[in-house]
């Protein structure tokens, strides 16, 4: 459970800009991936370590981290910007093809 505490931890500290020009949304969206992607392999880690079998351990960590980054935007601007969501989901998905990519 600590392990999942630190993870939503971690992803409150990803960047929010609501009023941003065009640069900064970039390094924006490359953030929330890059985030979700190292969240995801994170908590797959943490299940793999706890036993669990690989396509669990990534499904769990894979909607825990997009359900944390759904809950920081809406807890912040009160609606989650829909890009920053799919950068979320786009960094966990490419995690679980890293995960069976190189056998980990």
């Amino acid at each position: 459970m600590k392990y999942v505490l630190i993870i939503l931890v971690l992803l409150t500290l990803a960047p929010s800009m609501s009023r941003a020009d065009s640069s900064t949304l970039v390094v924006d969206k490359a953030a929330h991936f890059g985030i979700s992607f190292i969240a995801t392999e994170t908590g797959y880690a943490i299940g793999k370590k706890m036993k669990a079998g690989k396509f669990q351990s990534w499904l769990i960590s894979a909607l825990l981290v997009n359900a944390a980054g759904i809950i920081k935007e809406t807890a912040i601007d009160r609606k989650a910007d829909t890009k920053d969501v799919l950068a979320n989901v786009t960094g966990s998905i490419s995690a679980g093809i890293f995960v069976w990519a190189f056998e980990f």
